[in-house]
């Protein structure tokens, strides 16, 4: 199969629900119907097996901005992990994966530095699957949660010699099984209904939960605007403070309804970021942070602080309603 099934027809990835642990659905933990998954940090992408070699596809297949005919770096990936890239198997020739990538190369060729990191933390390193969108050919997003789990069961058994190639963790949902994902250093976990499908007309997925603690509680945006920072006041002199040519904080926003909205004012900024993101701020503006925040106002989130860039998103990926989370009924 020489088709790309991912942009030739027009499919993105599922994404989840957002939940913090008081905003969860009662029915993930009462009704039996639902089990966990560790929420893995890295690069989430589709991996698409056929004859001659794979494809890795990132989350997102379009820029923001520009659109899919200039979205390189989102609309193919298999530079980021060569043997992912190399895998071929004709039994499984248009089968489509989706999972997380955790180990990333760099242009050089050496792992860069989140892979490193979770290799001296003797995390798994590699390509994880937690579900098929597509098996030989066949979509299969109709299929119960399940049923695709056992799927791609059979995907993952069949290339065993696939060092760097596995399956997702699963399993019940119960409080003391995400007690034990968060004390063994997990960022969360994601919870999934055993008879739910992956919905064809909607991105977000109605039955994947993401659900974080307190004290993981971060979300993502994108930068839209900044605000010169101010040095050498003195109240006690009388001295104002003048503009000092450096940032203070990054204007965020997140998508809303469909329309792009302000959620904040971001902090703890990096050094980089400070010296340069006033004059060369076109270089941040549009990029995607994990930022820490303190609660939601009603308007703004409160003290966000920046975590990190997440180049592997879009601000598409920054949906208000997925990540703030709600009780509606599933």
């Amino acid at each position: 199969m020489s088709v790309d099934l991912r942009n030739d027809l027009n499919i993105e990835l599922p994404r989840c629900r957002g939940a913090y642990l008081e905003d969860a659905p009662d029915a993930i933990w009462n009704d039996g119907d639902w089990v966990l998954e560790p929420k893995i940090d890295g690069n989430r992408v589709s991996l698409q097996i056929g004859v001659k070699g794979s494809l890795l596809i990132g989350r997102n297949r379009q820029d923001f901005l520009k659109g899919v005919d200039r979205a390189g770096r989102f609309r193919n990936l298999s530079h980021l992990n060569q043997s992912l890239a190399a895998i071929a198997c004709k039994e499984f020739d248009g089968t489509v994966l989706d999972g997380e990538l955790t180990e990333v190369f760099t242009e050089d060729g050496s792992l860069d530095e989140a892979s490193k990191v979770r290799r001296e933390n003797g995390e798994f390193v590699g390509y994880a699957a937690w579900t098929v969108l597509f098996l030989k050919g066949k979509d299969v997003r109709g299929c119960s949660e399940a049923e695709r789990y056992r799927m791609t069961a059979q995907v993952i058994q069949k290339m065993f010699e696939v060092q760097n190639l596995a399956l997702i963790e699963r399993v019940p949902a119960t409080e003391e099984n995400l007690k034990r994902f968060f004390d063994r250093g997990e960022e969360g976990a994601v919870a999934k209904k055993l008879s739910g499908t992956i919905s064809t007309s909607s991105r977000t997925c109605r039955t994947w939960y993401k659900l974080k603690g307190d004290k993981n509680r971060t979300v993502d945006a994108f930068i839209v605007g900044v605000q010169e920072g101010k040095s050498g006041g003195s109240g006690k002199r009388g001295v104002k403070p003048i503009p000092n040519g450096k940032a203070a904080t990054f204007t965020v926003a997140m998508m809303k309804d469909g329309k792009m909205v302000e959620v904040g004012k971001m902090a703890n900024l990096s050094h980089d970021m400070r010296s340069c993101g006033l004059k060369d701020f076109e270089n941040y503006h549009w990029q995607v942070v994990e930022m820490q925040i303190s609660g939601f106002d009603g308007k703004r989130f409160r003290w966000p602080r920046f975590l990190k860039f997440r180049p592997d998103k879009t601000p598409e990926d920054c949906v208000f309603e997925d990540q703030v989370g709600g009780n509606d009924e599933v």
